[in-house]
Order: structure tokens, then sequence, then C-alpha cells
């Protein structure tokens, strides 16, 4: 599914003046990338789709961040810990030009692009610290449900720079939450102008979204609109419903989009389903901690 060859591809983009930022790309850019070291008999569309589909699954597994206008940028360098008194292994996660750093300043003398760690010290502070030294976070699973955000809508100080045109140019659909559904997407319905009203999320044909709002447009860019869209939800009284087989412990994200943060702790103490990718296995002993994040959310988990 491309995927190591798109983390590679943004981990090298990086800002020239600052090389320690990495730099933003779109769809298309990677498109073109990737494309170009494949056979010329490769066709476009299905290369486009599956491009679109491993971005998707970046994005849950936390390795790229989304911004707005389709543009796509490597994850800030994380290494996840499960719980601080058993530190064998910890997870590598986001900008792989920091990975070779977090290899040599905790001397694992592992290949320098494994992402599974085995640090020689077994000291949560010390190695965080040594990898704070070299710009790298490290949180356990628990202290990371601390810092996951809370669904808002878009207030004044993001909605800043009007966007300019207008959007019923073509189809335009709004997040209108309803009840007793398992998907974003079935929230959204076709709308016309004249049905609109202040504080509506929209989404436009080329996949942009925009918040309206004292009649102006902002457009957001994917994580706030997330986090709107469970906003609205919780406004509403109408929480999105996750199938979630709590027996076998498989949780099942098929047409659910999460915010980053969620998506890279969820994906941290889960396991992929060999079947269905999008089907999270979890551990007995982190269903707690899941139930948790999903609550924050405003989901209800069924």
């Amino acid at each position: 599914m491309y995927l190591n060859q798109i983390i590679s591809l943004l981990s090298n983009h990086r800002n020239s003046d600052r090389p320690e930022i990495p730099v933003t790309i779109s769809k298309t850019q990677i498109i073109s990338l990737v494309s170009s070291s494949l056979s010329p008999n490769k066709l476009q569309d299905q290369l486009s789709t599956e491009i679109s589909e491993a971005l998707k699954e970046l994005e849950a597994q936390g390795e790229i961040n989304v911004g707005s206008g389709n543009r796509y940028c490597i994850a800030p360098p994380t290494v996840l810990a499960e719980v601080k008194d058993n530190l064998t292994g910890l997870l590598f996660k986001g900008d792989r030009a920091y990975l070779p750093l977090a290899h040599k300043v905790l001397n694992t003398e592992q290949q320098p692009t494994e992402t599974l760690i085995r640090p020689n010290l077994n000291n949560f502070e010390v190695i965080k610290n040594k990898l704070f030294q070299v710009g790298i976070s490290l949180l356990t699973v628990d202290q990371s449900i601390e810092f996951l955000p809370l669904p808002e809508l878009p207030n004044k100080v993001i909605l800043r720079s009007p966007w300019s045109g207008n959007p019923f140019e073509n189809s335009v659909l709004q997040y209108i939450p309803q009840d007793n559904f398992h998907t974003q997407s079935q929230h959204k319905q076709k709308i016309i102008k004249s049905q609109l009203s202040s504080k509506s999320l929209l989404q436009l044909a080329t996949g942009e979204y925009l918040w309206f709002e004292d009649g102006k447009f902002y457009e957001l860019e994917q994580d706030r609109v997330i986090l709107t869209m469970f906003a609205l939800d919780q406004q509403k009284e109408y929480p999105l419903l996750i199938p979630w087989d709590e027996s076998e412990g498989k949780l099942h994200l098929k047409g659910v989009s999460l915010p980053c943060a969620y998506a890279r702790w969820l994906w941290s103490l889960s396991e992929s389903d060999e079947i269905n990718y999008r089907t999270r296995y979890i551990k007995p002993d982190n269903q707690p901690l899941v139930e948790s994040a999903f609550k924050r959310l405003g989901c209800s988990l069924v």
C-alpha cells in the first residue's frame, strides 16, 4: 500500500532554511513522486486510489498529519511506551529523520531504521530527557490520553482569513448529525445555499471542508474538521455509534475518521486485524482506556 514509501517521502521533504522542520506536500505531488518510481504501465486511476487509501491508513496510525488543501506532512517524532516500568520495547512514530537520533542517544545498537526501539536503559525519566534533548517526545499510553483534544466548534482564534469563492458552484454536503448512525459520511446531506444557516460544516466536491459562520466561509484543516464533527454530534446529542465487540476485543472503525492524536494513541495500544485493517484488536487490560478515550469524543461503543 505504499506506506513506507510515503513515510520516507514525507520525512525527506525538509525546510531548506530549517532542515529540522518537515514541509507539507499535496496529494497530487505525492502521487507524482510515487509514480516516478513505478512501471509506466501502472494505471494512474488505480495508483491514485491506492495512494488515497495509504494516506488514510497512515493518518489513522498517527504517522502523518493532514492540513488544508489536501496537503500532508510527516507527524512530529514521538516514542510511545506502554507503561513506565516496562521499557523493553518503545514504538517510534512520525518523522523518520529523527529515528537514527533516537537509537543513538539511547545506545540501542540496533539498525537505525528499526521503529521498535529496545533501549539498554530502563529508567523512564532518563530516557525521556535523552529523547527530549534531540527533539523527540516520550509518552506512556496513560499519559497520552491527557493530551487528547476535546471536541469543540471552531472559534474566532482559528477563523482568521475568510475563504474566497462560491462553494455552491458545485455540489455541497453539510454535516448534520442524526440518530443511530455509525459513520460520519452518513451524517452528510446535500444542501443548497438557501438552506444554509450559521455555524455549519460543509464539504466541497473537491474534498475540502468549510465552516460557515456570520455570513463568511472558512477553510478548516482535517483535524479541526473531525473535532468539529464530534462537537456537532454532542451538541445535537446524537453520538456516533461505533461497533465494539467487547468479548473479542475488536473495535470496528470502518468509515470513522479520528483526530490524529486519538488515532496515534489508539494504534499504539492495539493490533490490526488480519482481515480488515480498520478493525483493531485491543487486549483486555487496554479496553478501559479505549472506552475512556471514545467517551471523551462523545461516541457510544455498541
